[in-house]
């Protein structure tokens, strides 16, 4: 029974730090010290919580974290950054629970840690996918929310470990279950982060060296497809694509490849990376899942309205058509791909550029 007891309160912080680190510590720092925690006496070490300087530090922590959680976007900059450093925190927590020396507070440690990357990857996807929608104040209303659930998810880890034990294995089952959609989002979201840091580089390289690069913006008038807009825009697809697309589509190398994501409206390849393919006649999404490729695609002159807008971490391209939308995503990798994918896709362009 203390085994089960110890587990479902380590555990349990190690959730919910997954969710928000600086939350949980703050909340059983300030529960302690004012008397609504009373920890039993196997969890005595956690006192150390309690302690001003950490109250202190995880107090302006976690006031950063509260205003970067409601900012679209930034959000999930921010989780990328805390991808390590909340499981680190949580077999930290779960370690110093334990108190004792010996293989226990590395395994204690471990699970926490784990346990904790389940919760953080959950949140992270999550709040990729609220991203995608148009308003803000859905992130504002998920932020909210995990708060809330871990001062709760803090107080049950404490004074009803059997109920928060139970809480942790039912969402493991569940995580185990969306994983791999969960995966997919946190993939998308790695990705993204380091094209735009790559981006960020090449411009402040570009910026020290004081060069001048040149780009030939034509969005609204017509672009030669053979010459201009591939090497504008073409990224390079691996191997085993090309051959992919010239055998299933008998495509040569003479279009527009860009790497990208499929999103809503796109079936049956949807929250994947892979490379959308212009041609003069049609746009080919091409992907793999579970080593099998996949493909979706579209004549052109079935597109009738194609929208942009630029966001912090992946630029949106909205595809309408037969009066249905198909959102794509572009990782910022070049800077003006908007105007020239938008003259590609549409014979005669009426396209609405939001920037």
């Amino acid at each position: 029974m203390p085994i089960i007891q110890l587990l479902g309160s380590t555990l349990g912080l190690g959730l919910v730090s997954g969710i928000n680190l600086y939350a949980t510590v703050l909340v059983m720092g300030l529960g302690i010290r004012s008397g609504l925690i009373v920890l039993r006496p196997d969890l005595q070490p956690l006192e150390v919580l309690a302690n001003p300087i950490v109250i202190t530090a995880a107090g302006i922590i976690f006031l950063v974290e509260f205003l970067a959680d409601k900012i679209k976007w930034i959000d999930s900059l921010w989780d990328a950054v805390h991808t390590f450093i909340r499981p680190l925190g949580a077999a930290v927590i779960g370690a110093t629970a334990v108190g004792q020396t010996g293989p226990g507070p590395v395994v204690v440690g471990l699970l926490c840690g784990g346990v904790a990357l389940s919760g953080h990857s959950t949140k992270a996807g999550l709040r990729l996918l609220v991203n995608h929608s148009p308003e803000p104040f859905s992130n504002i209303a998920l932020s909210l929310i995990e708060d809330g659930a871990v001062v709760l998810g803090t107080y049950l880890a404490i004074q009803h470990p059997k109920v928060m034990l139970a809480v942790v294995v039912l969402f493991t089952i569940a995580f185990l279950w969306f994983a791999p959609k969960v995966l997919r989002l946190i993939r998308i979201e790695t990705v993204a982060i380091l094209a735009l840091i790559k981006k960020m580089f090449v411009t402040l390289k570009v910026l020290v060296f004081r060069r001048r690069r040149t780009v030939d913006n034509r969005s609204r008038t017509a672009v030669d497809f053979s010459g201009d807009l591939k090497e504008l825009v073409s990224d390079q697809m691996p191997v085993d694509y090309l051959y992919y697309v010239k055998d299933e589509f008998n495509l040569d190398s003479n279009h527009a490849i860009i790497r990208c994501v499929a999103g809503k409206g796109v079936r049956g390849v949807r929250h994947s990376i892979g490379y959308l393919n212009i041609t003069r006649d049609e746009a080919i999404f091409v992907t793999k899942r579970l080593l099998q490729f996949r493909n979706w695609r579209v004549s052109r002159n079935r597109i009738d309205h194609v929208h942009f807008k630029r966001h912090l971490l992946l630029d949106r391209l909205s595809l309408r058509i037969d009066g249905k939308q198909h959102i794509f995503y572009f990782f910022k990798e070049v800077s003006n791909r908007n105007e020239s994918i938008g003259t590609a896709l549409l014979a005669s362009p009426t396209v609405k550029l939001d920037s």
